[in-house]
């Protein structure tokens, strides 16, 4: 009894200091336990031996479990590679952002050194912390990771953007920025993107969300997975998950030119709405890929880059284009209580459906290393009008085709001139994805 009474008055004459081992200044911690607090946590016990049975003094073992896994959630941290772009002109690699060590608490065998070391009188612990090392690093160059030249480039148009679906691009698009992509690695783009909120920057533009195109946080994120589903389709890496859009959106067929569209891209887009649809696509070669992103918001650009070392291979593609074309369904008009009386506003516009296929052949020294298709299947899209209650004459009767949003000429019962109603606000074009 003497003896346990001593390791009793040992344990409690000082506080308890648990670290992490070679933490630094980024580190959580250390976690100081107060004597009063060690009191509620000890516990004795008779336990039994040889001789008969002794009595035994420790810290409650479940009491420390409850603390340490607390704990567990402000340690634990995966490993982040090291970012960075390459330079052309200097043919090497430039930081961005450190790499970050990932971090495992191993509960148990924290208990246990806690107990063990505690009853040899230490009251300044270590905890029991795996540490991983990043596949990138800051000191690794270019030629450690097989980076020696663009594998690919491709660029995607916006115009048309308003200010919240450019932010969200040039959102969406950092986070790709200066990212490593290990040989045979399967990249996940929602993975990689995380939240889409806009405590994360984004703000409210158009999105689809069931049948209808309405406004809501993150739309242009799409515009970042067509342009990386495109990048890996003319890179002829494998694709692993890809889904295309309920309706064909403009903006995926944009060129350089404002107001010309490119109709063989139709059936190369890809959404993300994360965590629910994904795009993904596994890097095949022997060495690295890194990807680089620029939005250039003034000439409504995104460019996306790929930086490895080729094996050589090469792609052909062709498609169908758009066929069994479908025409879009009559315009709907809703009454939107938040409108004014008067104030008609279109809210989504329509577009005619059709079906898409588009073949990849991926050759490498002149034989063919796989093919692929893709099905696209694009719904006909009816274009929304909302009016303001008590607007007169609205919904009209016979719509113009090429404004379905626009008051008709209303002609009196009675002889007389016809008078033509004002126009609805908001009747220009523009796409939600």
């Amino acid at each position: 009894v003497s003896a346990q009474a001593d390791l009793a008055r040992q344990i409690l004459s000082q506080p308890l200091t648990l670290r992490i081992p070679d933490g630094d200044e980024t580190d959580p911690g250390p976690w100081t336990i107060p004597q009063e607090k060690l009191v509620e946590m000890m516990v004795i016990e008779r336990v039994a031996n040889e001789s008969g049975e002794e009595y035994h003094i420790a810290l409650d073992s479940e009491q420390l479990r409850i603390y340490l896994i607390d704990k567990k959630n402000k340690i634990n941290q995966p490993a982040k590679n090291a970012r960075m772009y390459f330079d052309d002109e200097t043919r090497e690699l430039v930081l961005i952002e450190e790499e970050q060590v990932g971090l495992r608490l191993g509960v148990e065998d924290s208990i246990l050194a806690i107990q063990t070391q505690l009853a040899e009188g230490n009251h300044d612990i270590e905890l029991a912390v795996e540490r991983t090392i990043p596949g990138v690093t800051a000191e690794h160059t270019a030629e450690d990771l097989g980076i020696t030249e663009l594998v690919n480039s491709e660029t995607s148009y916006f115009f048309g953007s308003d200010t919240g679906r450019i932010n969200n691009i040039a959102t969406a698009a950092a986070k790709f920025h200066g990212v490593f992509i290990a040989p045979g690695e399967t990249f996940s783009m929602a993975e990689q993107l995380g939240d889409v909120s806009l405590d994360e920057g984004y703000a409210e533009a158009w999105i689809i969300f069931g049948d209808r195109t309405i406004k809501g946080v993150g739309g242009g994120v799409c515009q970042v997975s067509t342009t990386l589903f495109r990048t890996v389709f003319f890179a002829g890496l494998p694709v692993v998950e890809r889904y295309p859009h309920s309706y064909r959106v403009k903006f995926y067929e944009q060129t350089a030119r404002p107001g010309v569209l490119n109709t063989r891209l139709a059936g190369l887009d890809a959404t993300v709405y994360v965590p629910l649809v994904d795009f993904k696509f596994t890097n095949d070669t022997d060495d690295w890929l890194l990807m680089e992103t620029y939005v250039y918001g003034g000439y409504r650009q995104l460019v996306w880059k790929f930086y490895g070392t080729s094996d050589g291979r090469t792609v052909d593609w062709t498609t169908t284009g758009l066929t069994n074309i479908k025409d879009p369904p009559d315009p709907i008009y809703e009454e939107n209580s938040d409108l004014a009386k008067g104030v008609i506003k279109q809210v989504d516009w329509a577009v005619e459906g059709g079906n898409v296929i588009v073949t990849r052949d991926v050759y490498r020294d002149g034989y063919l290393l796989w093919q692929d298709v893709f099905r696209t299947q694009y719904r006909p899209w009816a274009a929304v009008c909302q009016y303001g209650p008590g607007t007169e004459n609205f919904p009209p009767e016979n719509p113009d085709p090429d404004d379905p949003c626009a008051k008709p000429v209303i002609i009196e019962e009675e002889e007389g001139e016809g008078e033509e109603g004002g126009e609805g606000e908001g009747g220009g074009e523009g796409e939600g994805e």
